[in-house]
């Protein structure tokens, strides 16, 4: 298999970087890769994160989760990229330093639109067009902590479906809109394509073990679901909820400290009940109280920092389709 200048026989791993050439001021443009070709065919598996440029705990774990797989072990192939928006991540920011685009928002890219553009474009053809499967693994960055994966309203669901459950978090969220991302654009195109969101926020101060551990075997879970690799799924929650998303709560023009009710994530909440509440930073005045607009779970996500930006998602609503336990 080749991506780019990235070769790798049967049995074999590369590492290197899927690259479109320089900007101007001679800064390379790429996304770095690993590669790993089993020793028989099989389906072909794009792992991917941080197109964001401050979405890092997935770069501090996926290059190990790489080194520890034996491709003379694996059937078919892993397309890896641990931290894709490389300039975003030197300059400690969220979208690319070259032309302000954050990788997921710009779908497929486009071969005659900016660099992000045009990378993002060739990267979704070498790699992602060709593949089978999609795991974008996402974290809340700086404002928001996460645990649930995320199935697309597009393409066949019903595979993404069984993807997301075999990833082994504690939610599942279907019914998710277009959000203008790669893997959305998978799933238009057929494949099985999910949304893995695991921490941000405090997470990598407070729960770095669990959300890296998370990440792990949501990679290799999702290869023994696809049959690439041996063994039972590994997961550290006895079920998963697969929820059917209906709200989304975000902030709202009523600025402030906005603090979300930890507690309440992962349970049921009736319509009217108190999640979160507005405090005014000077006056230390309370402005308003913020309330479940339904009955329904609180998902596992929402926002963990008190300064979110409008339009921030502070909580997310939806039912429970079923508990499965986890074999």
């Amino acid at each position: 298999m080749k991506i780019g200048t990235i070769q790798a026989n049967p049995g074999e791993r590369a590492f290197g970087f899927f690259s479109i050439g320089v900007t101007h001021g001679r800064f390379p443009i790429h996304i770095p890769l690993h590669l790993l070709v089993g020793a028989q065919d099989g389906p072909t598996l794009v792992v991917q994160a941080g197109a964001s440029g401050m979405e890092i705990e997935p770069a501090l774990i996926l290059p190990h989760v790489a080194n520890e797989l034996d491709p003379a072990q694996m059937k078919g192939a892993l397309i890896l990229a641990p931290l894709m928006n490389t300039s975003a991540f030197e300059f400690e920011q969220v979208n690319s330093a070259w032309d302000g685009k954050h990788f997921n928002r710009v779908g497929r890219g486009d071969p005659a639109g900016s660099v992000s553009e045009r990378l993002v474009h060739s990267y979704y053809h070498a790699a992602i067009a060709n593949a089978d499967a999609i795991l974008d693994i996402r974290t809340g960055a700086l404002s928001s902590y996460h645990e649930f994966v995320g199935v697309y309203n597009q393409g066949a669901v019903d595979k993404s479906r069984d993807l997301a459950i075999a990833l082994g978090l504690p939610h599942v969220l279907l019914d998710r809109d277009d959000d203008g991302s790669m893997a959305c654009e998978a799933a238009k195109d057929g494949k099985a394509s999910v949304a893995a969101y695991i921490g941000g926020g405090p997470g990598l101060r407070d729960y770095r073990d669990q959300n890296l551990g998370r990440m792990r075997n949501a990679v290799r879970n999702a290869m023994r679901h696809l049959g690439m690799l041996g063994g039972a799924i590994e997961s550290d929650v006895d079920n998963v909820s697969v929820i059917r998303q209906h709200t989304v709560l975000t902030s709202s023009d009523v600025r402030g400290f906005t603090f979300i009710d930890k507690d309440k994530r992962g349970t049921q909440v009736q319509a009217g009940d108190k999640i979160g509440y507005v405090r005014h930073p000077f006056s230390g005045e309370r402005l308003g109280d913020i309330l479940a607009p339904r009955a329904g779970i609180m998902a596992r996500g929402g926002a963990a920092w008190p300064v979110p930006e409008q339009g921030t998602v502070l909580a997310i609503l939806g039912d429970l389709v079923e508990e499965i336990a986890i074999a």
